[in-house]
């Protein structure tokens, strides 16, 4: 399914050779291959036939609009959680019918967008927030189509700060408060109660907390339907994780994965939704940087590159490893030794690779890329330190086209002024 593969020893994507992108192209860059998208999104949906589903995917991993226009095109939906992320999926072309709004923090103005616009569902998270979906869905005469999203109380097992289905956490109403929220629901004559929702976290690798969780919104959904609320679509959440260590996804968790959605629900004879990110698009991206430096301090060696914490905030964020590799592996002087690989950032945290197995003959110039960078990427890219933010390319086949430009200051600059008092002498 990757389509990123050593030709000759050089790295091609789908029929694109990578470095002949970074002749007209200043490092760093993200570079995605649509075809591995696509192929992610098809396994997917192959896997899950038999029932009745919804792959709405999840914006928030990567919302480039080229990434969102693809997926429109195999026929997702999509997971937002902003008034930008509905903007950008709706000009992308994916259906109102298949979009689910979720997020703790809905503004009146992003609801009162959603509402206009008829999006599948909101994904509630709190009695104020159901509250203010029904005044606003009265105040202009529209239809407001919620789901409850539940916190089970379960943990994946995952970084803390990627868990989302604690009682701890930020995310959802307790379970076990949740039939009385239906049940004021249903007080609102401009709701319409049509789901229920769950998501206990990201980058989730092994099956027994979604045993418990699906174990426990079907339990939960049941009893809703024989109190009178005929739930139509129930949606999963997301949190199919990946392994980073390896060229291809891991299909054997993908099955049990989905087969264990199919045998849960089944019989239930509802929609199942549900928003994968990571898995989709991680894999169908990479960073490419180029060496700037190397140095060692007390036998520790530091390889100094031009993408950073900047470009990729998951190391520094979560303690997220990535493998780095070179664009062009060497016939000769292939001995290599470990390295820090750093960013220019000034931060000590700025290290993006641990421990990298480096060529010891790596020379300043050289090209690398980190691998897998498709999800929470660019996304979360800034300009700290008042640095470009790394544009966007995408590979059709033989060809490959800018999605993004480059930000440099001086396009930083454009948004800043100098308060008028300042300019007096």
């Amino acid at each position: 399914m990757n389509s990123f593969k050593y030709k000759k020893n050089h790295l091609f994507c789908e029929g694109v050779k990578v470095e002949e992108i970074c002749k007209n192209f200043s490092t760093p860059f993200y570079l995605y291959s649509s075809k591995t998208l696509i192929n992610n999104y098809k396994l997917l949906h192959k896997m899950l036939n038999g029932i009745n589903f919804l792959i709405a995917y999840s914006v928030k991993a990567n919302s480039n609009l080229s990434v969102l226009k693809t997926f429109a095109k195999c026929g997702a939906g999509a997971d937002v959680v902003s008034i930008g992320e509905l903007k950008k999926a709706l000009k992308a072309g994916i259906s109102n019918n298949k979009i689910v709004y979720s997020g703790v923090g809905k503004s009146i103005d992003e609801i009162a967008f959603a509402l206009k616009n008829k999006i599948e569902q909101f994904n509630v998270e709190s009695i104020e927030e159901l509250e203010t979906i029904a005044k606003i869905a009265e105040q202009i005469n529209k239809s407001a189509n919620i789901a409850l999203r539940v916190n089970p109380d379960i943990s994946a097992g995952r970084h803390p700060k990627i868990s989302t289905g604690k009682k701890t956490d930020k995310f959802g109403i307790p379970i076990s408060e949740a039939k009385k929220v239906y049940e004021l629901a249903k007080k609102f004559k401009s709701l319409k109660i049509v789901g229920i929702d769950i998501h206990i976290g990201s980058q989730i690798r092994h099956l027994t907390p979604f045993k418990k969780a699906f174990k426990k919104v079907l339990s939960f959904c049941m009893e809703l339907d024989k109190l009178g609320f005929n739930i139509k679509n129930i949606d999963l959440g997301g949190g199919i994780g990946i392994n980073y260590d390896t060229d291809e996804q891991d299909q054997k968790f993908l099955i049990e994965y989905t087969n264990l959605i199919k045998s849960t629900f089944k019989k239930t004879n509802k929609k199942i939704i549900i928003e994968p990110g990571r898995f989709l698009v991680a894999n169908a991206g990479i960073l490419v940087a180029s060496v700037l430096y190397k140095k060692t301090i007390d036998s520790k060696n530091f390889l100094i590159i031009d993408a950073g914490m900047n470009d990729l905030m998951r190391p520094a964020l979560y303690d997220a490893r990535h493998i780095i590799r070179p664009l062009k592996k060497k016939v000769k002087n292939k001995t290599v030794k470990k390295f820090e690989v750093v960013g220019t950032v000034c931060e000590t945290a700025d290290i993006v690779v641990k421990n990298a197995n480096i060529y010891k003959s790596v020379q300043q110039g050289d090209y690398y890329f980190i691998d897998k960078v498709g999800a929470y990427g660019h996304v979360m890219a800034s300009s700290y330190n008042s640095k470009s933010i790394a544009g966007e390319i995408m590979v059709n086949k033989n060809d490959y086209s800018v999605i993004k430009k480059r930000i440099d200051p001086e396009d930083i600059l454009k948004f800043e002024k100098i308060a008028p008092w300042l300019k007096k002498n």
